[in-house]
């Protein structure tokens, strides 16, 4: 056993932690805790933070991002609205949230990093370390570890919002291979959070036709 490493195998642990880390983050909603407790974990191990995702510089080029956002955005909002107008009789007219200036700031830092840096920084890192990446996609190292984090971040929002959530383990999957494909979860904490504030203003945009 390595210095700095527990008794348990990493896949083991990992899931250890989100038995304990789950049940507290919904009985006192306290969403940071997805931050705080694989922080704690690695602090009180004494290991390096690197290796689990906290490298800020690791971003990826402009022109990567650029492809990566249209691909990704362009669908998405044309979709959404095309099946808000077809389905549900609906316009569009931009329109941002009331207070957006302020949940920019929720989505950033009490939504997107505490999850990223839980199922991607640690978690995903804790099952790549078990199993190993033996895939490649889209030049990005990925293994079953990539899969299995994103069904259990998929299962966990069960609980808040009932099963049409597991509609998450979509986008994570993105969110994973962008922690893979850059070695850092700042592209996934940045893409989480931008892809929940584009929902909003897309429902917030969308209005109803006149009866």
């Amino acid at each position: 056993m390595e210095a700095g490493e527990t008794r348990l195998p990493p896949a083991a642990e990992g899931l250890l932690l989100l038995a304990i880390t789950l049940p507290l983050a919904l009985a006192f909603n306290f969403p940071t805790l997805w931050l705080l407790m694989p922080l704690a974990l690695l602090a009180v191990t004494a290991r390096p933070y690197e290796p689990y995702g906290l490298e800020w510089g690791r971003y990826g080029s402009w022109r990567f991002h650029l492809v990566v956002c249209t691909a990704v955005f362009v669908p998405y909002c044309i979709g959404h609205y095309l099946s808000a107008y077809w389905w549900q009789g609906a316009d569009f007219t931009l329109r941002v949230p009331p207070q957006f200036p302020r949940q920019i700031i929720e989505q950033f830092l009490l939504i997107a990093l505490p999850e990223e840096m839980f199922f991607r920084g640690y978690l995903q890192s804790q099952f790549d370390r078990s199993w190993g990446t033996r895939w490649k996609v889209l030049d990005a190292q990925v293994g079953p570890g990539w899969l299995a984090a994103n069904v259990l971040f998929a299962f966990c929002h069960i609980f808040r919002g009932g099963p049409a959530r597991l509609i998450v383990f979509f986008p994570g999957l993105l969110y994973g291979w962008l922690r893979a494909r850059t070695g850092s979860i700042a592209a996934p904490v940045t893409y989480h959070a931008v892809s929940n504030l584009l929902m909003q203003v897309m429902l917030e945009s969308l209005i109803p036709h006149a009866v």
